[in-house]
């Protein structure tokens, strides 16, 4: 890959990482799940995570449902390296990632 490629993955139904090779960044700018008794999903950094989305929130919901952040907007800007990435620990569903490479 290269600088300006886009990012599109699915961390499918294992315990899955998201973790960019040595040197490259890539900028995560969407969130897809919907599984509301799924898996979360969470920044990582091998030893110690920080949830983006809990397990029961849905993006695919509106507003007016539970279980679904503030504002129903789930775009981010959300950076990620090799040190810091994304991790879907559970083993029930599927989420996509996508987003761009900012470095190489």
């Amino acid at each position: 890959m290269a600088i300006g490629d886009a990012v599109a993955a699915f961390l499918g139904t294992g315990a899955v990482n998201r973790q960019p090779s040595s040197g490259v960044e890539e900028k995560i700018t969407a969130v897809q799940k919907d599984a509301s008794s799924g898996d979360g999903i969470e920044t990582y950094d091998g030893s110690n995570g920080v949830f983006i989305f809990r397990n029961d929130t849905r993006t695919d919901s509106i507003q007016s449902e539970t279980n679904q952040r503030f504002g129903g907007d789930y775009n981010m800007a959300l950076m990620i390296t090799n040190s810091l990435y994304l991790r879907k620990a559970g083993t029930t569903s599927r989420i996509g990632v996508f987003g761009v490479q900012t470095n190489a």
